[in-house]
């Protein structure tokens, strides 16, 4: 045999044993996959998701008596901490509304005997947040700052919060910028949507002014009036520290009580707003011109649940698929389906003395009277609990995950536990709540639905051309809206 016959009869040899390989399963290569084995043991069930409990702060106290909440966070070197006083801008002067937000913007305007530069220096130095705020109910100073500078962001804070100089000087500067900004809060359609629904809705009640205030209230506070409201607020009103970082709870309440704990805690309880009950008999519809405007500002207020009760967290878990989440019914109807706006949301507003069922979206101009029809609609179906499985099981999951997304970072531990403590509600609520919630039944999402508001003391508040938007009411008479009312974009009545 030739080497040339030896060489072809080798070659088509493997070429035979190669095709049998592929045709026959006794010759086939072993299949060594786990997952593609027969085998004779049961793989391991995964074991359902724990439900998550968030950590529950460590209370303390200061010398004085003054009360510390505080959760450790090993995992980041960051320290966030806020100072709480429970008067806010409710407690205003009628005529003078603002000032409880003027006083705080001020106290970083020099303090101790250094300028605002200064102490913007001091505060950049160590890569430090410092920000004063005030709400309805509350003034508040937060600090945020890496761990190693977090003594001597507190040195920062003694000084603008114990030593603030209120020179006139940076008083008029200021007043001069507040007014620059109310200005141009006319121009902003939602700005004015918001303040004319708590002027309108609100009437009567101290929660019917604005907290950034008025041109006219801004323009006649003086001085005198911050340096009271100060004294008022952040010297008369005792304090409350909330912090969440990485020290050892005992370091972080011994540097608080090194510069805050000699100090007299204040005798007198704060100022408190008055509870608030909607006696409005009848729906209001009201009107603010703004002349060519290519879109409608809707926004519609009713009843809500304040913030101590504990019917919050139910009603909050409700608007998730009403109006609280993408696949939410307002957003699916509104965008999705009609296209009338890039989107629409409700919201459960839970405030100290009142809540408010908001309801809102920017539409556009030609479509204003259809996409009121929309949310008249979605709201008149809402206590009537028509939710589905489908909608009560992904309400849940976005609780829940919303839940967990509260605690990533330290801001949002924070407000939490704050508004736990102010809103005197159990410092285990949410923690029961999502305990609930696994035992929760689309029966008991429905019965909650039921004891939403119904249309009949609802205030619509509608921002945009008035031609364009009276010309489209006409074709909603069958909805029997009462005869709109006027209002200004500065929230004042048009005779």
């Amino acid at each position: 045999m030739n080497l040339k016959l030896a060489f072809a009869l080798m070659l088509s040899g493997i070429l035979l044993t190669s095709c049998a390989n592929t045709t026959s399963p006794k010759n086939a290569t072993q299949d060594t996959n786990p997952m593609t084995q027969n085998t004779d043991f049961a793989l391991p069930e995964i074991p359902p998701a724990k439900t998550f409990q968030h950590p529950l702060p460590t209370q303390m106290t200061l010398s004085n008596g003054a009360q510390f909440w505080y959760i450790q966070n090993a995992l980041v070197p960051l320290m966030t901490l806020r100072v709480v006083f429970e008067r806010g801008a409710s407690g205003d002067d009628p005529n003078k509304s603002g000032c409880a937000n003027f006083t705080a913007a001020l106290l970083k305007e020099g303090a101790n005997g250094k300028t605002a530069q200064q102490i913007s220096d001091d505060i950049e130095y160590i890569g430090a947040s410092i920000s004063p705020a005030v709400t309805q109910d509350n003034a508040l100073i937060t600090i945020q700052v890496l761990s190693q500078f977090f003594e001597n962001s507190l040195d920062i804070l003694d000084e603008i919060w114990m030593h603030p100089d209120f020179t006139q000087e940076s008083f008029s500067r200021i007043q001069k910028l507040i007014l620059n900004g109310l200005k141009q809060r006319q121009d902003n359609p939602n700005a004015v949507a918001k303040l004319v629904s708590n002027a309108a809705y609100f009437e009567g009640h101290p929660y019917a002014r604005s907290a950034d205030g008025t041109e006219a209230s801004i323009s006649a506070v003086t001085l005198e009036d911050i340096k009271a409201d100060y004294q008022a607020i952040f010297q008369n009103t005792p304090p409350v520290f909330f912090a969440v970082g990485n020290l050892p709870a005992g370091t972080v309440r011994d540097m608080l009580d090194k510069r805050f704990g000699a100090r007299k805690l204040p005798e007198q309880a704060p100022a408190q707003a008055e509870s608030f009950t909607n006696r409005q008999e009848k729906m209001r519809l009201i009107i603010v011109d703004k002349p060519a405007a290519p879109q409608t500002v809707i926004r519609i207020f009713q009843p809500a649940i304040p913030a101590p009760s504990l019917k919050t967290l139910t009603w909050q878990f409700l608007n998730i698929p009403f109006g609280g989440s993408f696949t939410s019914r307002l957003m699916q109807n509104i965008r999705e389906d009609k296209g009338f706006s890039y989107g629409a949301s409700s919201a459960v507003s839970a405030m100290k003395h009142a809540g408010v069922l908001l309801s809102t979206s920017s539409v556009a101009a030609d479509v204003t009277g259809l996409a009121l029809r929309e949310f008249i609609s979605e709201l008149s179906m809402l206590p009537t609990g028509n939710f589905s499985q489908d909608e009560f099981e992904r309400a849940r999951e976005t609780w829940k995950s919303e839940f967990v997304q509260s605690f990533e970072t330290q801001s949002g531990a924070l407000v939490t536990i704050a508004g736990l403590y102010l809103n005197r509600k159990p410092v285990s609520a949410i923690n029961d709540f999502a305990r609930q919630l696994e035992s929760f039944t689309l029966d008991d999402f429905n019965a909650v639905a039921r004891e939403f508001p119904t249309l009949d003391k609802a205030t619509i508040v509608l921002v945009g051309d008035k031609n364009a938007i009276l010309s489209q009411l006409k074709d909603l008479s069958d909805l029997n809206l009462p005869d709109p009312e006027f209002w200004s974009d500065q929230g004042i009545p048009v005779k």
